[in-house]
């Protein structure tokens, strides 16, 4: 049987409060259950701080903050789907009161190691913008002995230069929350990029 394991400090659901940009393009409101879109063209080179469809492709500056190497690189991002879940699949994990009244979506994202030296995979990670711009960051789920099946983990592997691999974050929005857009930040010094949920 499936073992879950969940601590209080994992499982809290970071919310951040973020500026509002001066594009209001996103096209609002909660995506369709699942919404598919293939890996498409390339967005502008200068696509920070701009809203972009599903499945448009960012090229961004990146800074992996958990190497020894912290230089400046290049990673491709594009967000593929944004699926809404349902809570019931996180019964096994220790949810507080408020987090078990919100509503799972799961954010499928294709990235691409653009530079010269090995990236760390667990660190690409998007997260949810609400229509206020608060921002809500994905959820860290230790699972043992099995894997959580709506949004599986991606490989401990480093990334290394030119590779690709798709990832699955987990992100909790509280009940009656608007859904705005997808976010990324490479470099926090820089505008992310967007992506809109339609």
């Amino acid at each position: 049987m499936t073992r879950w394991i969940s601590l209080a400090a994992v499982l809290t659901l970071a919310v951040v409060m973020a500026a509002c940009g001066s594009d209001s393009s996103s096209g609002g409101g909660t995506p369709p259950a699942t919404a598919v879109v293939q890996d498409g063209g390339a967005a502008p080179a200068d696509s920070a701080g701009k809203t972009l469809a599903l499945g448009q492709r960012a090229v961004t500056d990146y800074v992996d903050y958990g190497a020894k190497n912290t230089k400046p690189t290049k990673v491709a991002v594009s967000v593929l789907k944004v699926r809404k879940g349902s809570i019931a699949y996180f019964k096994d994990f220790d949810l507080d009161a408020k987090q078990k009244k919100s509503v799972p979506y799961y954010v499928d994202a294709k990235f691409r190691n653009l530079g010269s030296f090995a990236l760390t995979r667990h660190l690409m990670e998007p997260s949810i913008e609400d229509r206020k711009g608060n921002e809500y960051k994905p959820l860290t789920l230790i699972v043992l002995n099995g894997t959580f099946k709506p949004c599986p983990e991606s490989s401990d592997a480093k990334l290394k230069p030119g590779d690709s691999f798709t990832g699955c974050a987990p992100i909790l929005l509280p009940k009656g929350t608007a859904f705005e857009r997808v976010r990324f930040d490479g470099d926090v010094t820089k505008d992310p990029v967007f992506w809109g949920a339609q």
